[in-house]
């Protein structure tokens, strides 16, 4: 017997052992729906027509307090195919394309190296650049499990709804859904509640009916893949999980840290054959569970389904099957939404959600050109001009933020009522603000890094998740914990003086927090904060300057005008993009002050690779054009 053949017989064994453990897996079959809160679905207690997602639920797990990690698509989307939160991967900003770290993989390629068929139909969409291997055998709109080699080879397919996503409501689009709904699921705009977050006008109405049949379709397209499974025979060794991924795509829900913005569907149902690997009784039926659960844990679930060991690197959990673990809290995340800025953190328990504002001075109205395609978007402006939102809507029109809000979502489902000054509720604030920051320190939350300063940084270091993982464990947290309570104390009010060293600390992140802590407290207090930020307009990086600029302009420091200006417009010129828009969006959100810019901005010819910057000077050319 030759060499050859002995390693050709270790092979075929090889290749026969993986066969015949592939064999003894479940199928998986996800079925994902976009932009769509927990609320919406009969199922929840929800107005919609949604019997195929009822029956579901009816014949699975029902989970009443499953949340994404992020209230908008691409950073939720991230944390789920890698089990890894966006602010660790520096994924959560919109439409970035973070680097990532070689042992991060989507979790769809360890199924597939354990014999999976794995299919995406068909978004990506996670954040990340193209070096990222998501681990698909096909991703694209024909990829089905009826694609896979082999009739027993069990498969992991992921079909993405798209009707529900925000866009639905763009336009014609809601009549053409209607129009092909049977009676009894179309929905009446008179027949709809109107939540107390809006006011209750006949568009908003009728933009909530939409809603509602819109969730409508879905659950027809989702009744077809199921009839599908059943048609080729294959329900009884399918675990299906029906989910969304993040809240309604309308104000108060998409990009927003709220239970409307974050809570969404999940159900699981596990053929009887599969229950015990599950962790389940064999019973089966239908039940609920308040069971805490990140979309962040969907990976990690579908490889304890599959027998798959963890990779410590996840930092979901399985919430199915042996080793599962419950959670005390969920912590979601929000970022830049497209060209607006934001920062914000949100731990939800089982009983409060607690949201932390890093940039106070964002007034309610965050939203992104895109959202201008909702009419309720443009409803809420148009009714808060008139000053006629209700109590309830007032989130709306707030001209800043406070930098802890807390809500008793038990008992104030719409989060209605801040209890962040009761007394009664200071053990909770503090316990629920002490689990955000230790968290942000724990995970090393990338978000303290200014995007310019971020990027930059992940170059150097060679991925967002690297910066603060050079090897010297202490310096690593000491540089963290530096920028931390610098940005983490911007919120808290302090004034001028606490930042003044700050300003000319070695570290340009600490400098750049230093710069919006010390143009706050001169917003809030009336101070001339010339002397304390000028100096940066020279700084040695040019995020800060940029900082500088926009707080000197901001404050309306007229000594410092000229300069202010020059600094944003050397900015719009560099090469760097995530400079230029920081640039960009600095010179549109201030205003007539930067009126002597806009020619100079109108005039960028800027590629397709540079959306958010392109968006933002179309904005500055409309501005330009009314004068």
């Amino acid at each position: 017997m030759t060499i050859h053949s002995v390693l050709g017989g270790i092979l075929l064994a090889i290749v026969a052992l993986a066969t015949a453990r592939a064999t003894e897996m479940p199928n998986i079959l996800w079925i994902s729906a976009e932009d769509l809160s927990a609320g919406t679905l009969a199922c929840y207690g929800g107005s919609a027509h949604t019997p195929r997602l009822d029956r579901l639920a009816a014949e699975g797990l029902l989970f009443e307090a499953a949340f994404a990690a992020a209230p908008v698509c691409a950073p939720s989307r991230s944390a789920i195919i890698t089990g890894v939160m966006p602010t660790t991967l520096g994924s959560l900003p919109m439409r970035c394309k973070a680097t990532v770290p070689a042992h991060v993989v989507g979790f769809p390629k360890l199924l597939r190296e354990a014999g999976f068929w794995c299919t995406n139909n068909s978004k990506t969409d996670y954040n990340l650049d193209a070096s990222f291997d998501a681990g698909w055998n096909q991703s694209n709109r024909t990829a089905h499990w009826r694609t896979r080699p082999r009739p027993d080879q069990p498969f992991f397919a992921v079909f993405n709804l798209t009707v529900t996503h925000e866009s639905g409501l763009f336009g014609g689009k809601p009549e053409a859904v209607r129009r092909d709904l049977p009676p009894e699921a179309r929905r009446e705009p008179a027949a709809v509640t109107v939540p107390p977050f809006y006011p209750d006008t006949p568009l908003i109405r009728r933009a909530l009916a939409q809603r509602l049949e819109l969730a409508a379709a879905l659950d027809v397209e989702a009744g077809q893949i199921l009839d599908d499974l059943d048609a080729d025979g294959l329900a009884d060794n399918t675990v299906v999980v029906f989910w969304g991924d993040h809240g309604e795509g309308i104000p108060h829900g998409k990009r927003s840290l709220t239970e409307h913005g974050l809570r969404v569907p999940l159900l699981v149902r596990v053929p009887k054959k599969w229950r015990h690997r599950a962790g389940l009784p064999d019973s089966g039926g239908p039940a609920r569970t308040t069971q805490l659960v990140s979309l962040l844990d969907l990976g990690p679930s579908m490889l304890a389904l599959a027998a798959i060991d963890r990779p410590q690197w996840m930092e979901g959990r399985s919430f199915l099957g042996e080793g599962a673990t419950g959670r005390d809290v969920v912590i979601a995340a929000r970022d830049r939404m497209d060209a607006p800025p934001g920062f914000g953190r949100s731990v939800r328990d089982a009983r409060f959600r607690y949201v932390r504002n890093f940039l106070p001075w964002l007034d309610g109205d965050d939203l992104p050109d895109y959202a201008t395609g909702v009419a309720i978007t443009n409803e809420l402006r148009a009714v808060r001009a008139v000053d006629g939102l209700p109590p309830g809507a007032r989130w709306f029109s707030r001209t800043t933020r406070p930098a802890d809000e807390l809500y008793d979502v038990t008992a104030d489902p719409d989060e209605l009522h801040d209890l962040a000054d009761a007394p009664d509720q200071r053990g909770n604030l503090e316990r629920l603000r002490h689990a955000v920051r230790s968290w942000m320190q724990e995970t090393f939350d990338t978000g303290i890094l200014p995007e310019p300063i971020l990027r930059a940084e992940a170059r150097k270091a060679g991925s967002e998740w690297a910066i603060f993982r050079l090897g010297d464990e202490a310096a690593d947290r000491s540089r963290y914990d530096s920028i931390l309570d610098t940005a983490w104390a911007v919120a808290d009010d302090h004034d001028a003086a606490f930042f003044a060293e700050r300003l000319v600390h070695h570290d340009a992140a600490v400098r750049w927090w230093a710069v919006a802590g010390t143009g706050w407290a001169a917003k809030r207090s009336g101070d001339d904060p010339t002397a304390a930020l000028t100096p940066r307009l020279a700084d040695a990086n040019p995020a800060v300057r940029i900082a500088a600029a926009t707080w000197l302009l901001r404050c309306d420091t007229p000594t410092a005008a000229d300069d202010s200006r020059a600094a944003l417009k050397a900015e719009i010129g560099s090469r760097d993009p995530d400079l230029r828009v920081a640039a960009l969006v600095a010179i549109d959100d201030l205003g007539e002050i930067t009126a002597p810019l806009w020619p100079a901005a109108a005039a960028l010819d800027l590629g397709n690779d540079e959306e958010y910057s392109r968006r933002t000077v179309d904005r500055i050319r409309r501005r330009l054009a009314s004068q």
